[in-house]
């Protein structure tokens, strides 16, 4: 079932399944666990056309967008990235994630990325336990988060 996961940059033909997946995550209210930033066609548009150094990728099964994420900081001059990935709702418990982590850690690579930075709400507990079977550790809680690195 795995196999037929691809990964794609965002584009403009990708915008308005974006945008949908987007609502989606708007919907079930879990963009109180990932708000990055506004999840509405304008950001859909501009990540889109997005030309400099960090990165916005989707993971895609047949054709839908089952995954959002991105690796981000280094146009602010950062030499460790942050990342955000997204999983829709209709995708969950099928190993997505673990797989889609997998590739964003080799985005981070490829760019030169020796370690990697995320920011996880402390009663996302499913995905801190992600996080931490792929090698995350977690500083102190702030303001019910926590901050998590990675060695690459």
């Amino acid at each position: 079932m795995l196999d037929y996961i691809k990964y794609r940059k965002v584009t403009p033909q990708w915008v308005k399944k974006l945008t949908q997946f987007f609502q989606e995550i708007k919907i079930k209210n879990e963009d109180s666990y990932f708000h990055p930033h506004p999840l509405n066609i304008k950001e859909a548009e501009k990540i889109a056309s997005y030309q400099d150094q960090d990165l916005y990728f989707l993971q895609i099964k047949a054709n839908e967008i089952t995954g959002y994420g991105m690796l981000r900081g280094w146009d602010q001059g950062f030499s460790v990235p942050s990342l955000g990935i997204a999983i829709h709702p209709s995708y969950r418990m099928q190993g997505l994630a673990k797989k889609f982590m997998a590739f964003m850690h080799q985005r981070a690579k490829d760019k030169g990325a020796k370690k990697i930075r995320l920011t996880v709400y402390t009663d996302n507990i499913a995905a801190i336990r992600l996080y931490r079977s792929i090698g995350y550790t977690f500083g102190e809680e702030k303001d019910h988060k926590v901050t998590g690195f990675c060695e690459l």
